[in-house]
């Protein structure tokens, strides 16, 4: 019987950060280490009537992950904290390859008002909620596990509205796409596409 060592560990782990008063936040590339992966997905959030406002956020979304992997011969579990970038991708590189839930999003709407979004199971589907205090690291279940460089999340949407509604879908990418907002389109290349055409250095990529 395998031990099984949980490590839930939270970490502010910002992934996109050298202020540039320039260029904005700027990714700063890893060197890919043997054995392991590296996480990426993005967030497109949209408020649909909360304060009277009608708008969509990508950036400064801070994305709670799970990762869970039993590569090293225990069965690691690990929390992350990350922020997305000014077109709502992120990414988590050199991690264990395994499995990985996106536990939650905590997101500015409005004029004041920060939701925290946290998810729960009813059988085996994942249901996001609003939650009062914090997001925890607890997932009932998971997702096969990846043994692959690059694990991609997609694009997760979530439409928040005015009568307390949640409402969440994932796209693996967005061509010119109507959501729910009048006359708003959307074009969100696949997570894996952005990072390689907007960061030819990154490493994840080449064989």
């Amino acid at each position: 019987m395998k031990k099984i060592l949980y490590l839930i560990i939270c970490i502010e782990l910002t992934a996109f950060f050298l202020e540039c008063a320039s260029t904005g936040t700027t990714l700063v590339p890893q060197k890919p280490e043997p054995g392991k992966s590296v996480v990426m997905g993005a967030i497109l959030v949209e408020n649909d009537g909360i304060d009277d406002l009608y708008q969509s956020k990508t950036a400064n979304i801070v994305v709670v992950l799970v990762g869970k992997s039993a590569m090293t011969g225990t069965e690691e579990i690990q929390g992350y904290r990350l922020k997305t970038d000014k077109n709502g991708y992120f990414i988590l590189q050199n991690v264990l390859p395994g499995s990985y839930v996106l536990r939650g999003i905590e997101v500015d709407i409005g004029y004041t008002n920060r939701f925290l979004i946290s998810s729960r199971w009813e059988g085996n589907r994942q249901v996001y909620i609003y939650e009062d205090k914090m997001i925890d690291y607890n997932v009932r279940n998971w997702p096969e596990e990846m043994n692959s460089k690059v694990i991609n999340l997609g694009i997760n949407y979530f439409k928040l509205d005015n009568a307390g509604r949640i409402y969440n879908d994932r796209f693996k990418s967005l061509n010119n796409s109507l959501l729910s907002i009048k006359d708003v389109h959307y074009t969100m290349p696949a997570p894996d596409v952005y990072f390689k055409e907007n960061y030819p250095g990154l490493e994840w990529f080449n064989e």
